[in-house]
């Protein structure tokens, strides 16, 4: 019995010797061993309404093209003009064109933006002008600006008298004047003269070497024509004169004389004068207004047809868009648009 007690003494001892052992062995393990940091937990980010701005360092997009806002016209529609063309200023190339660039077109009174060039080399845009007898001259029921004799205006506003109403008679006011300078002692049809020879002169001068002009307004004459190369020349010279494009981009503008001429006959017309541009594409409560549209003029005879030359400003670029021969003046508006919408816009 003695001895059953003795062995199991021996066995609880030895199991109390092996986890006092167990426990030492632990106990060192874990002081060899860091112990594993818990991370704490993000503060949360609390909710605002106000918008980060972006870092300076972030590229800035260019913005795009805003949508159409302008006519559009369906896309199997013809173009009705006889000749016609897309030119791009800075490039110096037709985008497209109807025919050859040395083919013959009738301007009509898209003459009347080189007969402002041309004058504007001889006259300052803040001198006053006086109408003369020059106004016998123009054809009778041609569109004028009802300028009369003895009226006084600035030779600006006898630009937007060109420009705007399609004006013969300040077509004929601005030749006679500028004509002075080249040749003082005449009588009006010397000083018309004169200007029609600088008129031709100054055309081969600048590039325009198939032009011929007859006469400053452009009423119809066999020799008084250009090419499309002709009037891709005096597209870029229009769109790089500031009067001139100041001039073609009003839709609307009254103007006070200086002093006003008598009333000849039954002239009813008020102190001053209302003028509305013809080209309706730059005028924004028309139909067929566009907002890249600058300029430039119309046209109309029966030998050239409804015309418009006509610049853009669009994508950083300069174009400019003729069309001519159209049958009637909404065709002219509808074509310019079409050729804008497919090869500009």
């Amino acid at each position: 019995m003695k001895s059953f007690f003795n062995k199991l003494f021996m066995v609880l001892l030895l199991t109390l010797l092996g986890v006092a052992i167990l426990a030492v062995g632990m106990y060192w393990y874990m002081l060899q061993t860091p112990p594993v940091e818990t991370p704490e937990a993000e503060a949360p980010i609390p909710e605002t309404t106000e918008t980060v701005p972006p870092e300076t360092t972030q590229p800035v997009e260019e913005p795009e093209m805003p949508d159409i806002t302008w006519m559009t016209l369906p896309e199997d529609r013809q173009i009705t003009a006889q000749q016609y063309f897309v030119y791009d200023v800075d490039a110096k190339e037709f985008v497209t064109i109807s025919g050859a660039p040395e083919d013959t077109i009738y301007p009509a009174s898209v003459t009347k933006l080189f007969t402002c060039y041309v004058a504007l080399q001889f006259l300052d845009a803040e001198q006053v002008i006086t109408v003369g007898k020059e106004l016998e001259k123009v054809v009778a029921y041609s569109s004028v600006a009802g300028l009369r004799e003895g009226d006084q205006l600035k030779v600006s506003d006898l630009v937007a008298a060109m420009l705007l109403p399609s004006g013969n008679d300040a077509a004929y006011v601005l030749a006679v004047n500028a004509g002075k300078s080249m040749k003082p002692d005449g009588d009006v049809d010397a000083w018309v003269d004169a200007f029609m020879g600088e008129m031709n002169r100054q055309a081969k001068e600048v590039g325009m070497t198939g032009a011929n002009f007859a006469n400053p307004d452009g009423i119809h004459r066999e020799n008084h024509y250009m090419t499309f190369s002709d009037l891709a020349v005096l597209g870029t010279l229009s769109v790089n004169n500031p009067t001139i494009l100041e001039c073609a981009g009003i839709s609307r503008m009254e103007v006070e004389f200086v002093a006003e001429g008598a009333a000849v006959g039954d002239d009813t017309r008020e102190n001053g004068v209302k003028w509305k541009n013809t080209n309706a594409i730059i005028d924004p409560e028309s139909e067929y207004y566009c907002p890249y549209a600058t300029g430039l003029k119309t046209g109309q005879t029966p030998y050239a047809g409804s015309c418009l030359l006509s610049s853009f400003a669009c994508g950083g670029k300069t174009y400019v868009v003729g069309v001519f021969g159209c049958p009637d003046t909404e065709a002219r508006f509808q074509d310019t648009l079409q050729l804008f919408n497919q090869t500009i816009a």
